[in-house]
C-alpha cells in the first residue's frame, strides 16, 4: 500500500511524454509562425534595453551596467537568430548556439549582479 502513491506519481510523470506529442501545426499569423515573431519582438526589445543600459553606464560609470548591457546584447542576438527562420531557411546547429548564448547571458547577468 505504501508504494501506491509512488506508482501513481511514476505513471503520472510518464504520461506527460505521451501528451506532449508534436502535432506539426504551429500557430501562424499571415503565414508567419507566432513563436518566431515573438522571438523577433524579444530581440528588438532586448536591443532597446541594451542601448538604455549602455547609456546609463556611460552616464554613471557603473561597471555592473556594462555586464547587464552585454547580457541584453546577447539576448537580442539570440532572438534574432531564432527569428532568422521567418525569412530564411533553418540554420544548422541553431539549438546548440542558442543554448551557448543562454549560458553566457546568465553568466553576464550573474557577474553584473555580484561585481562590486
Amino acid at each position: 500500500m505504501k508504494s501506491t502513491p509512488f506508482l501513481f506519481l511514476f505513471f503520472f510523470l510518464c504520461s506527460s511524454f505521451v501528451l506532449a506529442e508534436d502535432t506539426g501545426t504551429d500557430l501562424t499569423i499571415y503565414n508567419l509562425e507566432v513563436e518566431k515573431l515573438l522571438n523577433l519582438g524579444s530581440g528588438i526589445l532586448a536591443l532597446l534595453l541594451a542601448f538604455l543600459t549602455w547609456s546609463a553606464y556611460t552616464r554613471t560609470g557603473n561597471n555592473r551596467l556594462s555586464y547587464v548591457s552585454l547580457a541584453f546584447v546577447l539576448f537580442a542576438l539570440k532572438g534574432f537568430l531564432l527569428a532568422h527562420e521567418l525569412f530564411f531557411g533553418e540554420l544548422p546547429l541553431i539549438d546548440t548556439v542558442t543554448s551557448i548564448l543562454d549560458f553566457f547571458i546568465l553568466l553576464a547577468f550573474f557577474i553584473g549582479i555580484i561585481k562590486k
